[in-house]
């Protein structure tokens, strides 16, 4: 009976939140039974077993007290929704605060989102949420603007590299060919930049816009447009955010190590076939992208075979999920929706219900914890 009803008030604090279509709250509902009000405090209590919990706290603060209810619905809000209410914000305002400190913004974001969730001034913690986005925006334009100009000079240091060393003729063939090669690829990547910053700034990121029309004008200096396009960037960059600026030319950076991911290099379409024999699916479709990758006959064709049997699996996943997660079989419900999840990353859906039942679990472990 204690975990049924802890489990019941973990999700009353869960569903406080905004949701989605094809959220929690629709795998909450069983059957199309109706509940008849009898009066204000029925009314209300349902509201809160329903998970609308601040739409219940705020009937509550605007019952007028000649209401016959007015005394009980004030204990309910007294004995179990306000501190409820209270443990889960001061729990989750303590996490977002300490992983501010530690500068990690984007779980912060998430923990501000919390909080403001089950708070009496959600716009205080949606004010702390804007202000990790900008943390994040400078930080990214930082490491991002830094990266660019290490390639772009590293890029640059190969020319000298395609003129004819002593020996060779200033007009050898081989090395022309070698050296209109090499400007051919500077020429790509200039053209590249200048597209990505045009996109970057219609999408209302311009700081990274920045990033690629600094790199064009460093590929062509002269281009009138690239200037141009520099004078819109600047103009729609906000206030808080700082362009860093170059380092000095004598600066000496140390190349950083990059760790490879190990991956199989080749594939067969008997490899492929063998892992989804074997229900293997993840692997076939890796092995089936190297073999597409690699020219191997029919790719597409297998591609699309193996990515029809991921579909179907991750949706029987989110199926099996579903019900588990109606008969309160939380865990069950998280080991479905995480496989769901796995096979289709992209799939707002099963991020979201996977994401919500994670949320729900810990908040019932506080619960518990607390009780």
């Amino acid at each position: 009976m204690f975990k049924f009803s802890c489990f019941m008030i973990a999700v009353i604090m869960l569903t406080g939140c905004q949701i989605n279509k094809g959220s929690l709250d629709n795998l909450l509902v069983k059957g199309s039974e109706t509940f008849r009000m009898t009066g204000t405090y029925e009314s209300i209590n349902h509201d809160f077993k329903r998970g609308r919990i601040m739409q219940a706290r705020a009937r509550i603060l605007a019952l007028d007290k000649s209401d016959r209810d007015y005394q009980k619905v004030h204990r309910l809000l007294e004995q179990k929704i306000e501190p409820a209410r209270r443990r889960l914000f001061v729990h989750y305002l303590r996490i977002a605060k300490d992983l501010e400190a530690k500068k990690l913004w984007s779980k912060a974001i998430w923990a501000y989102d919390q909080a403001g969730a089950v708070s009496i001034k959600p716009e205080a913690m949606k004010q702390k949420q804007a202000e990790m986005q900008k943390k994040i925006r400078q930080f990214r334009l930082e490491k991002l603007l830094q990266q660019r100009r290490k390639e772009d000079r590293t890029l640059f240091s190969y020319a000298a590299a395609y003129e004819p060393p002593r020996g060779i003729s200033p007009k050898d063939e081989i090395y022309e060919r070698m050296r209109e090669h090499y400007n051919d690829r500077l020429d790509d990547r200039a053209n590249l930049a200048f597209r990505e910053a045009m996109r970057f700034l219609h999408r209302g990121l311009p700081e990274i816009a920045y990033i690629e029309i600094e790199s064009y004008l460093r590929l062509q200096p002269d281009s009138r447009k690239g200037v141009a396009l520099l004078d819109s960037i600047k103009r729609k960059m906000p206030t808080f955010l700082k362009i860093p600026p170059m380092p000095a030319a004598n600066a000496v950076e140390q190349p950083a190590m990059i760790k490879r991911a190990s991956y199989t290099k080749t594939a067969t379409a008997k490899q492929v076939q063998a892992a989804l024999k074997n229900g293997e699916l993840l692997k076939a479709r890796q092995l089936a992208h190297i073999y597409r990758r690699n020219g191997g006959k029919d790719a597409d064709k297998l591609l699309n075979q193996v990515q029809k049997k991921v579909n179907a699996s991750a949706a029987t996943m989110f199926a099996k999920g579903s019900i588990a997660f109606r008969n309160e079989q939380l865990d069950r419900a998280i080991q479905y929706w995480d496989k769901a999840v796995m096979l289709k990353p992209d799939e707002s859906e099963y991020v979201e219900a996977l994401r919500r039942a994670r949320q729900l679990q810990e908040r019932l472990n506080l619960l518990q914890e607390s009780k």
